[in-house]
């Protein structure tokens, strides 16, 4: 089940914000309600190692979250839908009940100028 979902946008012009943080993501992250409770899986589309980097402390991801467990988009990155397969595979996990909770990102533009967070949760049990 979508519990969340946000997007927000960043500055197109590299020059004017800091390539080593993502404030977009965090807080598309907090809006879509990441933060509420622990996720146990993450699909972010991190097509080069550092934006990984960037998205786990973005997200605050801590050592006990699996991370891309389906390659993510370094294993396969399909223009305009490696954001939409993110959202499948978390959706995925959690029917298959390998997940009870998970975050899923999509990016576009140039280094993560646009972040789109969704969370996703299984019914309750």
């Amino acid at each position: 089940m979508l519990r969340g979902i946000d997007h927000r946008i960043e500055a197109h012009g590299l020059g004017v914000r800091d390539l080593t943080d993502s404030p977009s993501t965090r807080l598309a992250a907090e809006r879509a309600g990441v933060f509420e409770r622990p996720v146990d899986t993450a699909e972010l589309h991190a097509p080069f190692t550092s934006q990984e980097i960037i998205l786990r402390k973005a997200l605050s991801l801590g050592g006990d979250v699996v991370v891309n467990p389906s390659g993510g988009a370094l294993a396969a990155n399909p223009v305009m839908a490696a954001g939409l397969i993110r959202i499948g595979e978390a959706a995925a996990r959690i029917h298959r009940g390998a997940s009870d909770r998970a975050v899923a990102h999509a990016t576009s533009g140039p280094c993560l100028q646009q972040n789109l967070v969704a969370v996703l949760e299984g019914d309750a049990r």
